[in-house]
């Protein structure tokens, strides 16, 4: 028996991909101090604000809002210990809204832009 797959419209598509697209998680990735903080975390893992600060230039309470904003969109994890709170890369969800916007960007661009569109 074999099961059909109903290829998707265009529209519906499209409609997914405007869906999916998380203009605050790619805002957030989009800051330098950001990318800094997310490259001390994955070579240095779970730290606190104390830690991650020593290795910025920017001072404790600039360095507090990334993380409060990072974590806010689900890049980062955060737990509380004591009067410490660690912070840590959010991997499996960063992964998963990465892979899904790609998925949608492939889909988008199968049904929107032919693969001759730019040798004209």
């Amino acid at each position: 028996m074999k099961i059909q797959t109903r290829i998707k419209t265009r529209d519906e598509v499209l409609k997914e991909f405007a869906e999916a697209y998380d203009a605050r998680f790619f805002k957030t990735l989009a800051e330098p101090v950001r990318i800094q903080i997310l490259s001390y975390l994955m070579l240095n893992g779970r730290s606190d604000i104390g830690s991650i600060t020593e290795n910025m230039p920017q001072d404790r309470s600039v360095v507090s809002r990334h993380l409060n904003q990072m974590h806010a969109v689900g890049m980062l994890c955060c737990e509380k210990k004591t009067r410490h709170v660690y912070y840590a890369i959010n991997a499996q969800s960063f992964v998963d809204k990465l892979e899904r916007f790609l998925t949608l960007i492939k889909e988008s661009i199968s049904v929107c832009c032919p693969p001759d569109c730019c040798s004209k």
